[in-house]
């Protein structure tokens, strides 16, 4: 494939990355947040439909932009970030910048993805199984000003019982005299089928839908207040299914909370270094594990490897910039981190000569044997400043073409169903087909990249056998 457009288009790629990746989440969000708990109105379909097509218009964006760089391969990129972060200097050892920035964006990342990752499958799931608009008879009944009063049942008939795993249910219809609109008639009898706990009785109350100055449109009704009052009000989506996304909803954050917090207790590494630090002199050599244990970089000291533990892609790091040569950097009696059954590290940073940082942590048997080698002084420049790699920091360029489309014929999926269309059959099957085709691509992704890094782990020479 073509890279010679990387160069040009990785600041507008790193910018609209992410500004496209925190909007995004703030956009899902708020569609959400209204398709769930808003009433029917005009302000509920703008704010559904606008999110939809600003979700859109960055995919778009996203895809010209890819079109713009010649569509690059993966590996391009990473070399084009890891030149951006890099001093254009001999390479040679140099003092290490006193500041160390930008490893939060890890953290942040890691968060967003996860994040917006669950929303793309919740969301589309929402808007299919929930009701843009109050259809068939509730619609006209609200359209004419309906109310919801408690009224006696004066008949039952038709009851049919519903067996299911947790219970039965019965769907009955039932009679009900509707108060005249004045108070002073007898009222008009009216008939209406719901699903009830139990048969309902005749002289029990229910909670009936009807337009006090209609009667004739007839009535809805429940023995739920707050069902009948959603099918008037227009809310998209029942009770039990706003409790059941709600849920899954509060869930995520709580994870993705708990998550951040654990990272943020793993990054414990020297952010602005003094001097005192233990300093080694390290090269990148290899790396030990893949799949989801691909988090360990190898470094080789005077005194034999060590693994330093990083937050990405380890093998990505070293086809990037493997035997790149810097220092590794620790504070032995601080900055260490791991719950009460572990892993127990020292937060640790490698430093390259080029100017850019890694940080992770070292285990204790590592950071003893690199201690043995480690200067108790360090050159400090006070007024340098490293920065991250972060090889994620290019997504846009880098992730697989096919994901692109995917992410492309999601958001059109989106506006479609965000249209305040009503058509029930129609919008349950795009939205059910487009979660589980995501569920069956991402499930795709992750079995053919741990297939990709088992090969590739045994193939190539930068790369240590797991143990």
């Amino acid at each position: 494939m073509k890279s010679d457009g990387v160069p040009r288009t990785l600041g507008r790629a790193i910018l609209l990355g992410k500004v496209a990746a925190w909007v995004a989440c703030l956009l899902v969000t708020v569609l959400l947040g209204c398709w769930l708990f808003m009433e029917k109105s005009p302000w509920r379909d703008v704010f559904v439909l606008g999110c939809a097509v600003v979700l859109t218009v960055f995919a778009v964006s996203a895809w010209a932009l890819r079109r713009a760089s010649g569509n690059p391969d993966p590996a391009s990129v990473y070399r084009a970030l890891a030149a951006r972060v890099s001093d254009a200097g001999d390479g040679g050892p140099r003092a290490l910048p006193a500041r160390l920035r930008g490893a939060s964006a890890l953290l942040s990342d890691g968060a967003l993805v996860f994040y917006g990752a669950v929303m793309m499958l919740i969301l589309p799931l929402a808007l299919g199984v929930g009701t843009p608009a109050p259809t068939g008879k509730a619609a006209e009944i609200a359209a004419a000003g309906g109310v919801v009063r408690a009224l006696p049942v004066e008949s039952v008939r038709d009851v049919v019982r519903d067996r299911h795993k947790s219970g039965s249910t019965y769907h009955c219809t039932v009679t009900v005299t509707l108060p005249a609109a004045d108070a002073a008639g007898s009222g008009r009898r009216a008939d209406f089928r719901s699903e009830f706990p139990d048969p309902a009785v005749v002289g029990e109350k229910v909670y009936v839908g009807y337009a006090p100055d209609r009667p004739g449109l007839g009535a809805v009704g429940d023995n739920d207040r707050a069902d009948v009052a959603r099918q008037l009000s227009g809310r998209a989506m029942n009770n039990w299914w706003t409790g059941i996304l709600a849920s899954a909803w509060l869930f995520l954050v709580g994870a993705i909370l708990f998550v951040y917090l654990t990272g943020r207790r793993d990054q414990r590494f020297p952010r602005r270094l003094r001097g005192d630090e233990r300093v080694v002199r390290a090269r990148i050599s290899g790396y030990d594990g893949y799949g989801s244990d691909k988090q360990r970089i190898c470094l080789d000291l005077s005194t034999g490897p060590v693994q330093l533990h990083v937050h990405a892609d380890n093998a990505r790091y070293v086809d990037t910039v493997g035997n790149a040569e810097g220092h590794l950097v620790w504070v032995p009696d601080s900055n260490r981190h791991g719950g009460r059954k572990g892993p127990h590290r020292t937060g640790a940073v490698f430093v390259s000569d080029a100017g850019w940082f890694v940080p992770g942590g070292l285990a204790p048997e590592y950071e003893q044997s690199a201690r043995a080698a480690a200067d108790h002084r360090a050159s400090v420049d006070s007024t340098g400043e490293g920065r991250l790699l972060d090889l994620e920091s290019g997504w846009l360029l880098s992730i697989p073409n096919r994901l692109m489309n995917v992410l492309l014929l999601w958001t059109l999926s989106t506006v479609v169903l965000a249209l305040p269309v009503p058509g029930a059959a129609w919008r349950m099957v795009v939205g059910i087909g487009c979660t589980v085709g995501l569920l069956v691509y991402g499930m795709y992704l992750v079995v053919s990249d741990d297939s990709a890094a088992q090969r590739k782990s045994g193939s190539s020479q930068g790369a240590v056998g797991t143990r």
